[in-house]
């Protein structure tokens, strides 16, 4: 059963307001009509079925309860407490972005389940803030009451937490707020189109966006562009200029500013210089705040005016900040994640602020890629390539494919694939790297570059040679013969480490039948392994 459309509206709790608004313990909302209730001392249940279909759909809403555990983990608790105890869910729930509304942390997901022969979809949304947590469970096994379900959904609402969870308005001179300042803040943006029906598909395009802050009271942004629906172009945009922070009023005062097109080398890779261009510059005041999601254990520089700007581009789409911006640190915090031009040197002047000790509290192994059991190791998945006779006898022909992910503690990756047959004179080499991030089991992949490439091989595979024979020639590396891009690949994996006949496996779950790096299927096992046991590669390869 396919998730229903509507689900993708329980990222957040509406605020519009429908007839017959009720109340049970925290949360608002709009009772479904003709919808039997049930309700004790846990919470309220809502149920409507059809005999003839055989079609049911459960609402609950739990009672709030204390709780000073992140989001994420008030997320799994419920889901195992109120989801996995009441059907029999067939995989790890796919979740959604996770969002603040009015002080609150949602984090919601879903996934589908059995029951009595018949598949459903089952969803939670966890809400977390000011140390309470409550949860709303929906169960359905057919589309028919999308609409009644849809209308519950928007009606969810939740009150505005104390003024304690609240972005300050503080004023006057604050030097912890310019110690926090200091640094690395970046905005990462990536380019969307809208599908047949409304949905949003990712394109390889992205906004990135990065201020430095310096401590000599200076600062420069750079901005990275590249569209893969418009323009053959990866356009840079540079400003420095100076700042002031009195409070929580942040003035930026632009001195220069220059704008940049390149055509493209690779996918995301600047080739030749185009054309220069002076850069509007702009003299603005922003109210500022430091809010920290405990869901996603993360500190944002929030920046708020109240017109847009050229620098910060379109509003932040949380509904909880209006007319801001949302900056967070890049996954390495002293490093800046843009990729400058070959050749290109900006003196940026920076003074690296380690800010996760600073202005975060610590993150546990689940939520950050530095302490992830990922890391630091190399995974690696590898299948031989056979030949059948007459006789049905299956025979190995020396020839392979093998995958490779190498994740880094900086929040980087690097990705190989090499496929060598018996029966042709070359090689390939798939090559990727870019940055990923853990929530839970769910770990995304984001490609920055990628790029694919056909070598020869140092010898030829001949029939009359054994199957150790030929695999050596297979793995040799000969010349480079030509390169080709292809379209980069954001995936949200499940992931576990299991066992794989006797080696530890990264295991990684995807539902969408396919991908670029994996090939077919919806699971694949990568062993851990040794450097000297990985795959060869050709030299300069790193």
């Amino acid at each position: 059963m396919k998730p229903l459309s509507f689900f993708i509206l329980l990222t957040s709790f509406a605020t519009t307001v429908f007839a017959q608004k009720q109340s049970f313990d925290v949360i608002s909302y709009s009772a479904p009509a003709n919808w039997q209730k049930t309700q004790n001392e846990g919470g309220i249940q809502y149920v409507i079925s059809d005999k003839k279909t055989g079609g049911y759909a459960i609402a609950i809403i739990t009672k709030a309860t204390a709780s000073e555990a992140t989001a994420n983990k008030n997320f799994t608790t419920d889901w195992t407490r109120l989801v996995k105890t009441t059907v029999q869910v067939t995989a790890e729930p796919t979740m959604l972005e996770p969002s603040t509304e009015n002080g609150w942390d949602i984090v919601s997901g879903n996934a589908n389940y059995t029951d009595r022969n018949k598949n459903g979809l089952a969803t939670l949304v966890t809400a977390t803030g000011g140390g309470k947590m409550v949860s709303v469970v929906l169960l359905t096994n057919t589309q028919q009451y999308q609409n009644e379900i849809q209308a519950f959904i928007q009606s969810l609402e939740l009150p505005e937490l104390a003024s304690q969870n609240k972005r300050s308005n503080n004023s006057g001179p604050d030097n912890a707020n310019v110690k926090q300042l200091l640094g690395i803040w970046g905005q990462y943006q990536g380019e969307s189109y809208a599908g047949a029906g409304g949905s949003s598909n990712l394109t390889a395009g992205y906004d990135w966006r990065e201020y430095y802050f310096n401590v000599d009271g200076t600062y420069q942004f750079l901005q990275k562009s590249i569209s893969y629906l418009y323009q053959n172009e990866i356009v840079f945009a540079y400003e420095k200029g100076t700042y002031k922070l009195n409070g929580n009023q942040l003035s930026l005062s632009p001195q220069s500013g220059t704008v940049e097109s390149w055509s493209k080398a690779g996918s995301d890779m600047a080739g030749k210089l185009l054309k220069t261009e002076k850069r509007t510059l702009e003299n603005v005041t922003y109210t500022i705040d430091f809010h920290y999601f405990s869901g996603i254990k993360q500190t944002n520089l929030v920046l708020q005016y109240n017109k847009r700007t050229v620098r910060d581009g379109a509003w932040s789409t949380n509904n909880s900040f209006k007319n801001s911006w949302l900056y967070k640190r890049p996954f390495n915090p002293d490093k800046p994640a843009i990729e400058l031009p070959a050749g290109t040197n900006i003196n940026f002047k920076y003074k690296p602020v380690a800010a996760s000790a600073a202005t975060e509290p610590k993150k546990d192994a689940t939520s950050t890629a530095v302490n992830s059991p990922l890391s630091g190791k190399i995974w690696e998945g590898t299948s031989t390539e056979k030949f059948a006779n007459a006789g049905g006898t299956s025979y190995n022909t020396g020839g392979f494919s093998t995958i490779q992910y190498r994740f880094y503690t900086d929040g980087t990756y690097r990705f190989v694939s090499v496929i060598a047959s018996h029966y042709t004179d070359t090689k390939s080499l798939g090559y990727e790297k870019g940055t990923y991030t853990i929530s839970g089991n769910q770990l995304t992949i984001v490609p920055t570059k990628v790029y694919n490439e056909e070598w020869s091989k140092t010898g030829k595979t001949t029939n009359g040679n054994s199957d150790v024979t030929n695999r050596a020639i297979n793995e040799t590396w000969g010349k480079k013969l030509k390169t080709s891009v292809r379209k980069p690949e954001r995936v949200t994996y499940t992931f576990s480490i299991g066992n794989n006949a006797g080696r530890t496996a990264l295991i990684l779950q995807y539902s969408n039948g396919q991908t670029e790096r994996e090939g077919k299927g919806s699971q694949v096992y990568l062993n851990e392994t040794t450097e000297k046991q990985s795959v060869k590669l050709p030299a300069g390869i790193n």
